[in-house]
């Protein structure tokens, strides 16, 4: 039985294409990567086969305190693994020690479940998700009482919808910078506009505006591929905060002309939160969002802790990487979220 990893870098697109095209999820895609890249990171894709299982794993390496570690890419689909199987990641966990890695965050596709699986590691529930069946067309009924009402809403002003891409790519680079200020995200959210850019032009997304009175107040932009669409990037101005139902509502129809069968429309920033409840309006299926925590040379990762000031009970991982004030003035390298 087959037991190997390959790992590609940007710049072997075709290889990357290739292997993403055997049951790639939509933020695994060359095109997202390339994307991401513009932003400052340098992803790669390794696709590990271990006891007929494969997983495709886009991930960085990232620096600290001289040392390396590394995690999943930005985005939402993580790191999938068909079947369900832990043997990848075991086979991971010995080739990330053989290359001197301190420790690794992956996070997994909400299709994956391991917990009856042997694997190093320890498996989190970091967040949940809500995932949308576009396998019938969507009717009103199946909203909630809250959504229909902002549909309707929109629908009174005369919100236009707009799909050319050159023009929401202007809207899309002026609104979201503003949008993520007003939200407080943190820094590895704040995305490029070269990075907008290339993703809002890329063949696996698709992009929709809302626009009144001459003006597009608000952008949503989704990736596709494999059947999968993805709740990526909404944007909008404060006029245009009430316009995200309608764009969503909008946009179903139009993912299921593409071919997908299921949207995830992610969830809050934590289960219950304003952001979570309004997507649970859309009576999605809500879904456990896991991550594996995985440390690959014990003695270093203590070490690093140590010396970052990390604290027992920390819900991030890896540990060291949490934000404090003493760890920020050791890096500039931000940490992903639990």
């Amino acid at each position: 039985m087959v037991e190997d990893i390959t790992i590609f870098a940007l710049a072997e697109r075709d290889d990357w294409v290739a292997a993403h095209r055997d049951g790639g999820l939509p933020s695994q895609s060359w095109d997202y990567a390339w994307g991401l890249s513009a932003s400052g990171a340098v992803p790669q894709l390794a696709i590990v086969r271990a006891a007929g299982a494969r997983m495709l794993l886009p991930f960085v390496e990232r620096q600290w305190l001289g040392s390396t570690d590394i995690s999943t890419i930005l985005g939402i689909s993580g790191a999938s693994i068909a079947p369900d199987c832990g043997a990848p990641l075991a086979l991971w966990h010995e080739f990330a020690a053989s290359r001197g890695w301190v420790a690794g965050y992956i996070q997994l596709a909400v299709s994956v479940a391991l917990e009856d699986c042997a694997f190093p590691g320890r498996l989190v529930a970091n967040n949940t998700t809500f995932l949308f069946d576009l396998r019938n067309e969507p009717t009103p009924s199946s909203l909630s009482q809250a959504i229909r009402r902002k549909i309707r809403r929109v629908e009174r002003i005369g919100a236009v919808l707009v799909d050319d891409i050159p023009i929401l790519v202007e809207a899309l680079q002026r609104l979201y910078p503003p949008a993520m200020r007003r939200l407080g995200a943190a820094p590895y959210f704040r995305f490029a506009p070269v990075t907008l850019a290339r993703w809002a032009a890329s063949p696996t997304a698709m992009i929709l505006g809302a626009q009144v009175d001459g003006v597009i107040e608000a952008v949503y932009l989704c990736l596709l591929a494999d059947g999968h669409a993805e709740f990526h990037i909404f944007a909008a101005s404060e006029i245009g905060r009430g316009l995200s139902a309608w764009l969503i509502w909008q946009g179903m129809p139009r993912l299921r002309q593409r071919g997908a069968t299921c949207l995830n429309l992610t969830g809050g920033m934590r289960p219950g939160d304003g952001l979570y409840r309004f997507k649970a309006g859309f009576s999605g299926a809500p879904t456990p969002r896991r991550a594996v925590h995985q440390v690959y040379d014990q003695v270093r990762y203590d070490e690093l802790c140590l010396r970052s000031g990390a604290t027992a009970g920390t819900g991030w991982f890896p540990a060291y990487r949490a934000p404090r004030e003493s760890a920020a003035a050791l890096s500039t390298q931000e940490s992903v979220p639990p």
